[in-house]
């Protein structure tokens, strides 16, 4: 787990992460004014931890524990986009 912490995919997940999380519950730690939309700041920074996630499982560079963690990235992102009632 440590080399996925450490790793540079690792850190662009978990901050584009705690981005998202940040965003779902209506905080914004970037403040954007005119273009672009904060929705399409959102939509950038998902596509950028979906490549450095499927960087991890698919570069096979990394063990069994790591590729976990990038498929828990994955589901966040999936979950974070799902339609909410």
């Amino acid at each position: 787990m440590v080399t996925f912490i450490t790793s540079v995919p690792g850190i662009i997940s978990i901050l584009g992460s705690i981005y998202l999380v940040a965003r779902r519950f209506g905080f914004s730690p970037i403040v954007t004014k005119g273009e672009p939309t904060d929705r399409t700041i959102q939509i950038i920074i998902s596509f950028i931890i979906l490549i450095a996630a499927l960087y991890i499982i698919l570069s096979r560079a990394y063990d069994a524990d790591v590729q976990k963690w990038a498929f828990g990235i994955i589901g966040l992102i999936v979950g974070y986009w799902l339609p909410t009632k």
